[in-house]
């Protein structure tokens, strides 16, 4: 048992290190994006949607599914609005402790890092001009297909689908694996693989449903990915350092540490 415990906890450690370097965060997110460019350009984000439209009937097999939209679509959206209230309870009971108060600007990094991915994405949803899948012209919808790339036809609507905002919700806890690297803990990869793997379920449910592309939300795991980073930096710019050099936290600079 002690064994198998050192064994588990010497991955940790393997896969924090591997991690906790600027540079990985930095660049590592652009392979995704230039994953994301492929699988557009590729025909995969067509090939892989189509799996899930009745081509003799015209219609999406799971649009309307109870699993993917009550339980994953508006059950996730839900989940984000329960962390929401979580965080305000918790934040409203640490200013009312004096002990508890040095936590204030870590509770603001998480509210603040967590909420700027989301919001991009938002954003960008607004100004593009990329179709769900289900409006498209290929699908028995009304709308061209544009990829990234392509001219946009003149008097074209705002897509409103691109980047994919459910994925967001899932992937702005990425925030998570910063938070936990704050306090120095050395389970840390678990937030991190806490927002994506969430951001993996909310996204395959909506391509599933029609809803959005495979890139889409590749795109979007990387705007959550550098959200967090950012947030993370102005937050403790002092950090940037020990990003850059590798993290070598130790426990007496965790305690001494200004949340």
């Amino acid at each position: 048992m002690t064994n198998q415990l050192n064994l588990f906890n010497s991955k940790l450690k393997l896969y924090n290190r591997y991690i906790e370097n600027f540079y990985f965060m930095l660049i590592f997110p652009f392979l995704i994006l230039g994953l994301a460019i492929i699988f557009e350009y590729s025909g995969f984000d067509v090939w892989w949607v189509a799996h899930f439209f009745d081509i003799q009937n015209q219609t999406w097999l799971y649009k309307g599914h109870w699993f993917f939209n009550k339980v994953i679509h508006s059950g996730g959206q839900f989940f984000d609005k329960i962390i929401v209230v979580i965080w305000l309870l918790f934040f409203i009971f640490i200013n009312l402790k004096n002990n508890l108060k040095k936590y204030r600007k870590i509770m603001l990094f998480f509210f603040f890092a967590t909420a700027a991915g989301p919001i991009l994405v938002g954003i960008g949803k607004s100004l593009t001009h990329i179709y769900t899948p289900w409006d498209l012209k290929l699908f028995n919808g009304i709308h061209p297909y544009i990829r990234l790339f392509d001219p946009v036809p003149n008097g074209a609507n705002v897509g409103h689908a691109f980047p994919a905002g459910h994925a967001s919700g899932g992937y702005c806890f990425i925030s998570l694996y910063f938070v936990l690297l704050h306090f120095n803990s050395k389970y840390r990869i678990f937030g991190f693989l806490f927002g994506v793997c969430n951001g993996l379920v909310f996204g395959l449910a909506q391509e599933i449903r029609g809803a959005h592309f495979p890139s889409h939300d590749l795109f979007t795991l990387v705007i959550c990915w550098y959200a967090a980073l950012s947030v993370y930096l102005l937050f403790y710019p002092e950090q940037y350092t020990m990003l850059k050099n590798g993290i070598q936290n130790t426990k007496s600079n965790c305690m001494n540490r200004n949340y």
